[in-house]
């Protein structure tokens, strides 16, 4: 992979699970790293090299905390890493379903408040983690209630390649991209410790080789609003696919734009306080 000498990276759920190998395989070709996590990993302890920011996608009030204490300087790479799985129903503070609050909502109002802070350099890559889950959903939407965790899951996982489409397309300044990292034993889907996590090792890929296909979005020559997954590589839809529902995409696009509006408000008048405060203090 290429040297990343004097780029910045952004990368969700950076501290734990797959999300600590990207920072690692980011900051082992040069890039400067900083974590928005939880919680750190239980496996490999902090990573020194990395600035971690405690932040809950759940929570936009947490957000726009850390992209508070982002700085002024533009990141080159975004990755979206962080997701969950949940076995019952929860909400996050703003009432919306938790899957898609996190996985979805979390991750637009983080990289809009980017995009509005003009901390997105031109051409920077947005990464954001879908999986093959996909295909057991036919929509993606703020009003669907949890179902089951399969369900929940498949829609987020929808909804993340719909946001790499409405990117490509109202964004091209952006370089968006969509990976599949594989079948991971990690905590998100079960136990980390014990037989079970034992067997599940046995039978899926490692954390660090979930990793790769966010590095590989993040960093070799594939086409904006491409797909790569982790065994097929670039993927190319069928033209029934439910990645290439371009109503139901516009219409997550205007649901996400809507419930951040709130958020990306009070952000904006909390930056233009800040600016005003540093002017009478210089």
């Amino acid at each position: 992979m290429p040297r990343l000498q004097g780029k910045r990276a952004l990368v969700t759920g950076g501290a734990a699970g797959v999300g600590e190998y990207v920072s690692r395989g980011l900051l082992e070709r040069g890039a400067e790293v900083i974590t928005l996590a939880r919680g750190l990993s239980q496996g490999s302890g902090t990573i020194p090299e990395a600035e971690a920011l405690n932040t809950d996608l759940a929570d936009p009030a947490s957000i726009i905390t850390a992209v508070d204490s982002l700085g002024d300087m533009p990141f080159d790479l975004v990755i979206c890493n962080a997701g969950l799985v949940l076995q019952s129903p929860e909400s996050t503070v703003t009432g919306v379903e938790k899957t898609f609050g996190v996985n979805v909502l979390g991750h637009h109002l983080l990289y809009r408040l980017l995009i509005e802070r003009d901390l997105l350099t031109k051409n920077a890559r947005v990464v954001l983690t879908t999986g093959e889950a996909y295909v057991l959903a036919e929509d993606c939407s703020a009003d669907a209630p949890f179902d089951s965790t399969q369900k929940a899951y498949a829609r987020s996982k929808l909804g993340n390649l719909w946001q790499v489409a409405e990117l490509k397309n109202r964004y091209p300044q952006l370089h968006p991209i969509a990976v599949h990292p594989g079948v991971v034993a990690s905590g998100l889907g079960g136990a980390k410790t014990g037989f079970l996590a034992r067997l599940r090792s046995l039978l899926l890929i490692s954390e660090e080789a979930g990793a790769q296909a966010s590095l590989i979005g993040a960093t070799q020559d594939l086409p904006r609003g491409a797909y790569w997954h982790n065994t097929l590589g670039l993927v190319e839809f069928r033209a029934d696919d439910p990645a290439l529902d371009a109503k139901g995409s516009a219409h997550l696009w205007n649901q996400l734009e809507t419930l951040a509006a709130p958020f990306l408000a009070q952000s904006e008048r909390t930056a233009s306080s800040t600016k005003v405060l540093r002017s009478r203090s210089c």
